[in-house]
């Protein structure tokens, strides 16, 4: 696996690409591209890595990638495996800060649309708990074609831009994008994707990226705004929100299964990233 910049072709005469994914194909590879993405998750659960960012999706959550910003959606284990026991369903729109139309962003009535694109430069993220129309219009964008994809396309980002979402990456976050980290960092995040439940070394990963230890921390933190440490911890906490919020298991049982030895540090550092209790977000 390379981290990669992404090429995303569009047919000649369409102005933005969309498509429909039932395997994560293209989303298990940490990867940027010029283009925005818009991507709707119809069926999947799993963990969002953007910039500095780690977030839990489920089904009916969307979300805005800014333009370059290094991301990688990894779907829990059943939507990944060869065999792949469930299917992901997801809707991916790409398109140009100028959706494809020189200048059409002057227009008045594009006022909230260009809004949402200049603030997209550090993702938004719209909770499946919001109510909204996004199901209806990415399915409409998706079927329709000519002017009416168009329009629908429009439509969609103006209804998104008109919705309270959430900024992903931090302020301080910076793009750091080079083709010197070509193979490194996703084999770091294939290797963390496969072993964070268990004790993961540092040494480990310093190897994988064939780094100094010393080197590999300052190399991670610039890459990921984090340390190793947080990383996985907060890697393991947003496990643990997709099982609480789509599982039966015990709270205890959720603490070992997210790879935290104890309960009391599972509780603790639970409450520090979510700034709630797991029993209170699986109830909220």
């Amino acid at each position: 696996m390379i981290i990669k910049h992404f090429a995303l072709p569009k047919e000649p005469n369409q102005s933005f690409q969309i498509r429909r994914d039932y395997t994560p194909k293209h989303q298990l590879i940490w990867h940027y591209h010029e283009e925005l993405e818009l991507i709707h998750i119809i069926k999947g659960v799993g963990t969002l890595f953007i910039g500095d960012c780690i977030k839990s999706f489920q089904a009916g959550d969307t979300v805005l990638i800014g333009s370059q910003i290094p991301h990688y959606w990894m779907f829990e284990k059943t939507y990944t495996l060869d065999e792949q026991v469930e299917p992901i369903d997801c809707i991916v729109l790409h398109f140009n800060k100028d959706l494809g139309i020189n200048n059409i962003l002057n227009a008045p009535e594009m006022l909230g649309i260009k809004h949402l694109i200049s603030h997209s430069s550090r993702g938004r993220y719209l909770s499946k708990r919001n109510p909204n129309r996004i199901p209806f219009l990415t399915e409409r964008t998706l079927s329709s074609s000519g002017l009416s994809k168009l329009t629908s396309m429009l439509e969609l980002m103006d209804y998104f831009a008109q919705q309270e979402s959430e900024t992903l990456t931090s302020e301080n976050y910076s793009i750091l994008n080079s083709s010197d980290d070509q193979g490194r960092m996703n084999s770091l995040m294939e290797h963390i994707r496969n072993n964070y439940k268990q004790r993961i070394k540092l040494e480990e990963l310093a190897s994988i990226a064939g780094l100094t230890e010393n080197s590999f921390c300052r190399y991670f933190k610039q890459k990921t705004g984090k340390t190793p440490v947080q990383f996985i911890t907060e890697l393991r906490i947003s496990h643990a929100c997709t099982q609480l919020r789509n599982s039966d298991f015990s709270l205890k049982e959720i603490c070992y299964d997210s790879g935290f030895n104890n309960f009391v540090s599972f509780h603790k550092n639970f409450k520090t990233i979510t700034k709630m209790t797991p029993t209170q977000y699986r109830t909220g």
